[in-house]
């Protein structure tokens, strides 16, 4: 039994080594389970607002702009850390629901800012009641001290590496 316990914790005692990191252990790798970690969290939180017919991402920008609205299509992809391209297709499909309308200023013409509708307004409790379920069963899943170190974790983890591996990618002469 002792044998067994050392197998499963060799893996974090040698995370650094290179040689020990190969392939067949990807499921051991962080970014494994973060994904990991999105889909199943995401699929959940899916399951709780299929009734609106809002996916998550699209429920993320309507979170931003129950905080402040209006907001222009560049300052929800800056918020979101998401494309510009991925903002605009989310924003037409919520635009042609008629979840939001988008305005341009009349100061500026060549600024769009993004509104919620009516009926994106009504979307407000379905989907904080989701969020507000997901996180009720994680809390009583892993508890307030885990879920806080596991997001900072996360979440310094995400500071530290973003632009990393695209700086990375362009010094190896991967990116044009």
């Amino acid at each position: 039994m002792a044998r067994a316990a050392n197998k499963m914790s060799e893996p974090a005692q040698t995370v650094g080594a290179t040689e020990e990191r190969s392939f067949p252990m990807f499921k051991r790798t962080l970014a494994y389970q973060a994904q990991l970690l999105a889909r199943i969290t995401q699929a959940d939180y899916l399951e709780r607002i299929r009734m609106t017919g809002i996916a998550p991402a699209q429920a993320y920008v309507l979170g931003e702009l129950w905080l402040e609205e209006p907001l222009s299509q560049v300052e929800l992809s800056r918020r979101l850390e998401i494309g510009k391209a991925t903002i605009g297709q989310t924003l037409q499909r919520l635009e042609k629901a008629g979840i939001i309308e988008r305005r341009r200023v009349a100061a500026d013409r060549r600024l769009v800012m993004v509104h919620l509708t009516a009926k994106g307004q009504t979307l407000h409790q379905p989907l904080k009641s989701g969020a507000i379920e997901q996180d009720e069963l994680l809390l009583r899943k892993l508890g307030s001290e885990r879920i806080a170190m596991l997001t900072n974790l996360l979440g310094e983890s995400n500071r530290l590496l973003s632009g990393s591996f695209s700086a990375d990618a362009e010094s190896a002469g991967m990116l044009e």
